[in-house]
């Protein structure tokens, strides 16, 4: 703290914020309604990640950021794996998330994954992370269960090309590079990395190896048309002591974007997103699926006092497994959405969010997810949210289809042949429902600095899946299938976000939270951290020198979904990084440190993450 806080400043980064200073950087996010808002009057709870925020994290791996947020769990189920989720019932696929990249979704429709090691995307594209911390469905619609991250690349300013290189233990190497160009009307970025280390652990194989390029490129046509185009390639292996593992991303997205007035906007777009997985040679657990998805919104002004924003989308998701499926043809499943939401200005100190979405899903299922949220505000230094939701989640295809076994023996089951497990189809198994209730509370005061955002909640979630085990007679009890829990599960807490910036060269970032699950199943009930909470200390020394440490604190929780109880945690990340020019070149010399306290255990016992170090260096021209 003496060296983050201590007197490496300059007096200039000493000033006192004003009250226009302060205001000016508060963000205006996008995600919660669709509509460009302010913070203060947000439906929903928002974090947002700044590229200054996960720069000073130290983070190389997407997944890891989410520790900034208040109430998130990550770990890694194995090194190519992270999961992550949000006060509970997080297992090894994290598929109650809605997870998008400027725009498309990236969980796939097979498990609900999102393969967070095998995305076309570098940190440094990265403008922002919004993540909307509780149900979204009214915006989102089936996945936005429990919220919502959005991650934003840079779009017209893409940044400086650079190369980025670095080497640590454990097997660390990083290489980053990014390049550009363009004119007014027509700007391209082409970003390409690749990364690699041991793993978890040194004493066991579970080496990992990834590679990406992803483009952007962005066309004006006229004053108030423009063009996007993105489209990128990822491959990420796994070596492991039984047999290789490799996954396979390739996406194309296409979006058009036509300003009628200055409070008007038209947009659409199309994207079709391919993911593979296989581990031959050995038992063959390949996987493809494919997702077209074409959505259209208007956004703007109805009247003085009236926002809106529009839309509807298709989806087509295709699967295709002959081991989880028990054949070879390929499954497709389309669904659709049309959605709406509002903001209402009563007067300047009363606002109301409302809106929903209807959809069919894939299943077939038609639902509504409704959402009305009142803000007060009583003064411009303050706001009070009161909210309520309600959001599905629908099965995937594995919870819905599957029908798979695994032999001693290979070939087809017959009496001869000993079936380790088996899985069988569900029976008229139903979405998961959540009914969520809200107070927040936000406050900011200037002249110290200081934005404190409280999040009150009280969740219901009904229909949650589960697996059931039965026993065929003979002794095999690893016969399962997918149902519908008959009980509710009720979750309760409390979350705080703090950020304070006591000068203009230090920013501290504090989010602790306090949760707990009612549950007849003793998991689901552990399956929360009853307290955790991440500080990230970050401070500008002089001309060149920037530090920063992040603390990030778990309590005993419980991991299903083949994971386990894992005891408190507590790690510690630190930075150190030096900033100068040459040549009119911008360079850098850095130094990581994760895990410095020791190991934690991450998804289960006896898997740790070990202490490890990163140096390297970059330059921008």
């Amino acid at each position: 703290m003496a060296l983050l806080l201590g007197g490496g400043a300059s007096g200039q980064a000493r000033a006192e914020f004003t009250e226009s200073d302060f205001f000016d950087d508060l963000p205006v996010v996008l995600t919660p309604s669709r509509l460009s808002q302010p913070l203060t009057d947000s439906p929903s709870a928002v974090t947002v990640i700044d590229r200054d925020m996960i720069r000073a994290s130290g983070f190389t791996q997407v997944a890891d950021v989410f520790r900034l947020v208040p109430g998130f769990s990550v770990a890694y189920s194995s090194s190519l794996l992270p999961t992550a989720t949000y006060h509970g019932l997080g297992d090894g696929y994290a598929r109650r998330f809605q997870v998008l990249i400027d725009g498309r979704s990236v969980y796939s429709p097979d498990f609900g994954q999102v393969s967070w090691r095998n995305l076309p995307l570098a940190l440094d594209d990265i403008e922002r992370i919004e993540v909307i911390r509780g149900p979204a469905g009214a915006s989102y619609g089936a996945n936005a269960f429990m919220g919502v991250i959005n991650i934003l690349t840079r779009s017209g300013d893409y940044g400086a090309p650079f190369v980025e290189a670095a080497l640590g233990d454990h097997g660390q190497r990083l290489l980053n590079a990014r390049v550009g160009g363009g004119a007014r009307a027509f700007n391209w970025r082409l970003s390409a990395g690749t990364q690699l280390d041991d793993g978890l652990r040194h004493d066991m194989p579970d080496d990992v190896r990834e590679r990406f390029a992803d483009w952007k490129s962005e066309l004006q046509l006229d004053a108030r048309q423009a063009l996007t185009l993105q489209a990128g390639v990822a491959h990420t292996r796994q070596e492991t002591d039984f047999t290789p593992y490799n996954q396979h991303h390739g996406y194309a997205n296409l979006g058009w974007k036509f300003t009628q007035s200055a409070d008007s906007e038209f947009s659409a777009a199309y994207n079709l997103t391919e993911e593979s997985f296989g581990d031959k040679p050995g038992i063959d657990l390949d996987y493809r699926t494919t997702r077209h998805n074409a959505s259209a919104q208007w956004q703007g002004s109805v009247g003085s006092a009236l926002r809106a924003s529009l839309g509807a989308e298709y989806r087509r998701d295709s699967a295709q497994s002959d081991f989880y499926y028990s054949t070879p043809d390929t499954i497709t499943e389309d669904s659709w959405r049309v959605y709406g939401n509002g903001e209402w200005t009563l007067d300047p100190q009363w606002l109301v969010n409302f809106g929903g979405m209807a959809e069919r899903t894939h299943t077939g299922d038609k639902q509504f997810s409704p959402r009305l949220t009142l803000n007060y505000k009583p003064s411009r230094n303050q706001s009070f949210r009161l909210e309520y939701n309600r959001a599905y989640r629908a099965p995937t295809f594995y919870e819905l289809l599957a029908q798979n076994y695994y032999l001693d023996e290979g070939g087809a089951p017959d009496p001869t042949d000993d079936i380790v497990y088996q899985t069988l189809l569900a029976d008229n198994l139903k979405s998961e429902q959540v009914t969520s209730r809200v107070l927040g509370w936000l406050l900011q005061l200037p002249k110290q600095g200081l934005q404190v955002d409280a999040r009150l909640f009280y969740d219901r979630y009904e229909n949650l899946i589960d697996v059931a085990f039965v026993s065929d007679g003979d002794g095999n009890d690893y016969i399962y299938q997918f149902i519908n829990q008959s009980e509710a599960v009720t979750l309760k807490g409390v979350e705080f976000q703090i950020e304070w910036r006591p000068a203009r060269s230090t920013r501290i970032y504090l989010t602790p939270s306090w949760a707990r699950i009612h549950s007849h199943d003793s998991s689901i009930e552990d399956s929360a951290p009853p307290f955790s909470f991440s500080l990230l200390l970050d401070h500008i020394i002089g001309a060149h020198w920037r530090t920063s440490a992040g603390y990030y604190h778990s309590g005993a929780m419980t991991w299903l979904g083949g994971g386990s109880r894992v005891p408190a945690s507590d790690r510690l990340d630190a930075r150190l990084a030096y900033q100068t020019r040459v040549n009119g070149k911008a360079v850098e010399f850095w130094l990581t440190g994760q895990s410095l306290l020791g190991g934690q255990t991450e998804f289960k016992q006896f898997q740790e993450a070990e202490r490890r170090f990163l140096a390297g260096g970059r330059v921008d021209w």
